[in-house]
């Protein structure tokens, strides 16, 4: 009875054992089928035989030799029999390049150099190197290890940065993935078989979606078609943009203010008018940044690469963090980009000639209307819009670089209609024009700037700084006649010296006020 159990759990041992499986390269002359018959993968193997992939080895630099080779041809694990292009190689130091291919073994070499099927879906021979039919029924695997064996390291660290991306950190945590009908319009964004599901299938549904496998985050096959390396493919309807432009875009077709505003950065870069609330009568074709006609668009300094720098040893840089980078800045349009900017400050890296820093303080100023507003107000049209434009700025997160022009004007827009308030019924209509003196003078951080006009007119009021720079635009609109006045919020300037002009058809007028902290 002891011999036959024990004979059972061998057996049981065995059935479920996975013998080590051998790989047998795309072009073993010995091997029929192979991946490239014409009645296997021949249309997939066409694709990829023009990718880098199928030419990785050899490459022609002095510094490529044997230690290169685990990454530019398939199978390789020295601590393994499996029919990898390890055994058919050995280090010569003697040689230039420094290794010697067996030459009884040159057919093996060959048939597995480069980076093959069998590199990312696993070895398809069994354990006598014979095609074994059940590597049909693997799946697709999603993750980002499989690139990560090799792009990576000190020339391509293109795994270590993805890891540090946001695009790595898996989705928000109140996304359920139970509640798939839920979150459907979520799914595409956040995970790498829906987002693949969308760009490949006109008919995807992410609420009746089945994905393979374990849900993965947005990983290199995510952007990357695997067998090409090159991006995916984009649907219709998104002519001149990149593949970034799927997600970090508005998701609806027409701009609800009394929603949250989320993830839009492709239309301020793109000057759409699905970017903040764009006032009725007010023209944004005009604020356009120069910015909007790169035409890489977010991968221009987003993804900006930095090669391995063989004198130094200093290591690459892929861009996979996302992140953007000064030397994107600097090296493409900006050549005085490190004489102005103090690049070694985290916090003010990008805020070339000050743009950072006025919108800041515009959004500041807004902010500060916003939560002076009475509760009645706060139930407006008026203080949604802003509210919408405030949001919309913050979230979009890049203050004004990405689209200067139309932030900006978007910030006064609201801030003129958050802040200018009509008293003619105090004082009567104006018979003349008028620009009051600030009160307080001096002020610390705010104070109040009155105005007159007798007639219905084109109106601009425009804060200055000592030197005769521009720092804020509070109103520039087209008034009926009458008296106004407009708070302003200085939190964000430095004591000084400030003018503020008012200037309409028929009249322009300055007066100097003093901040003093």
């Amino acid at each position: 009875m002891k011999n036959l159990i024990l004979f059972l759990t061998v057996l049981i041992i065995l059935s479920n054992t996975n013998f080590a499986q051998k790989y047998m390269g795309i072009s073993n002359p010995a091997q029929n089928p192979s991946c490239s018959s014409s009645y296997c993968h021949e249309t997939i193997f066409g694709v990829w035989s023009k990718s880098a992939h199928a030419t990785a080895h050899p490459v022609e630099s002095e510094s490529y030799g044997y230690e290169c080779l685990q990454c530019h041809t398939t199978g390789w694990d020295a601590s393994t029999d499996n029919f990898g292009a390890d055994e058919f190689v050995r280090q010569d130091e003697n040689q230039t390049p420094n290794y010697v291919v067996d030459p009884e073994n040159l057919a093996n070499w060959n048939a597995r150099t480069g980076v093959q099927c069998e590199a990312c879906h696993g070895p398809v021979g069994d354990e006598d190197g014979i095609l074994d039919w059940n590597h049909t029924e693997r799946e697709t695997q999603f993750t980002a290890d499989i690139c990560g064996k090799c792009h990576e390291g000190s020339h391509h660290p293109y795994y270590s940065e993805w890891q540090s991306s946001a695009h790595a950190s898996g989705p928000p945590v109140y996304l359920d993935l139970t509640q798939r009908e839920t979150y459907s319009s979520c799914m595409y964004c956040h995970f790498a078989q829906d987002f693949i599901a969308f760009l490949e299938n006109p008919d995807y549904d992410a609420a009746s979606f089945v994905p393979q496998g374990t849900l993965a985050d947005i990983t290199c096959v995510t952007c990357h078609n695997s067998h090409t390396g090159d991006l995916r493919e984009l649907p219709a309807g998104f002519d001149g943009k990149v593949i970034c432009d799927v997600c970090h875009t508005v998701h609806e077709e027409e701009i609800d203010f009394n929603d949250a505003p989320h993830h839009t950065t492709s239309e301020v870069l793109s000057q759409s008018n699905k970017f903040g609330w764009q006032y009725e009568g007010e023209d944004y074709s005009i604020a356009k940044s120069f910015h909007t006609l790169i035409r890489d668009r977010c991968v221009a300094c987003h993804v900006h690469p930095t090669d391995f720098n063989y004198a130094t040893g200093d290591a690459a840089v892929t861009g996979h963090t996302f992140k953007p980078r000064v030397e994107a800045c600097a090296e493409a349009c900006h050549t005085d980009y490190y004489d102005v900017v103090d690049t070694t400050n985290s916090a003010a890296r990008f805020d070339y000639r000050g743009v950072q820093s006025s919108i800041k303080g515009l959004w500041n100023n807004l902010g500060v209307l916003l939560t002076e507003a009475t509760s009645e107000d706060s139930t407006t049209d008026r203080f949604k819009k802003a509210l919408y434009n405030y949001r919309a700025i913050e979230s979009e997160g890049s203050w004004g670089i990405h689209n200067t022009k139309l932030v900006e004007k978007l910030l006064n827009d609201a801030i003129a209609r958050m802040n200018l308030t009509s008293i003619s019924d105090e004082t009567g209509t104006p018979v003349e024009y008028r620009l009051a003196q600030n009160y307080p003078n001096p002020f610390n951080p705010s104070t109040t700037i009155r105005f007159s006009i007798p007639e219905n007119s084109n109106v601009k009021v425009v804060i200055y700084n000592s030197l005769g720079m521009e720092i804020a635009t509070l109103v520039d609109d087209n008034l009926s006649s009458g008296s106004y006045q407009y708070k302003w919020n200085a939190t964000s300037f430095a004591s000084g010296i400030y003018l503020y002009k008012l200037e309409t058809n028929n009249f322009v007028d300055v007066r100097k006020m003093i901040l003093l902290k």
